[in-house]
């Protein structure tokens, strides 16, 4: 048995109709058919995979992922726990269209203070995998989302 990629990410939303402006207007995915689930959601194809968006019935608490820095103690980054990550041709341009639609950008790299080793360690491995940072943002219903630079 071998897997050969991934067919769908599902996330959950909270809010069909500002969900379908972010996914569908600014982030311009294509929205696709769907099964006449008896719950509500949105199918979107992204290149070869697909999105999707069931939406809950209540608000879902979200937690920050801890991580344990061994001998320190514990830290957080709002940038890197569970997500979903949307390879993007023009990160820049994308990230003006965010910024103009008043999408808080939840991570800069001009931000991050010098003696903060792990968000430098992060800024280190993207450009080395990436040659650049990725743009992180929540979407409407607080779903991390990193569109990562590509192509």
């Amino acid at each position: 048995m071998s897997l050969n990629g991934i067919h769908h990410v599902t996330l959950l939303v909270d809010d069909f109709d500002h969900s379908r402006w972010f996914y569908g207007g600014l982030l311009e995915l294509e929205e696709k058919p769907r099964p006449a689930f008896r719950f509500p959601g949105l199918f979107y194809h992204c290149g070869g995979q697909e999105l999707h968006l069931i939406v809950a019935s209540r608000h879902i608490n979200r937690d920050e992922l801890f991580i344990d820095m061994g001998e320190r103690d514990f830290t957080t980054r709002r940038y890197i726990h569970r997500h979903a990550a949307f390879m993007v041709s023009d990160p820049d341009a994308i990230r003006s269209r965010l910024e103009r639609a008043g999408i808080e950008i939840l991570f800069s790299e001009d931000a991050v203070p010098a003696e903060d080793e792990l968000a430098t360690n992060m800024v280190n491995g993207w450009k080395k995998m990436y040659d650049a940072v990725p743009v992180f943002v929540n979407d409407p219903s607080g779903n991390l989302i990193e569109l990562v630079p590509w192509g």
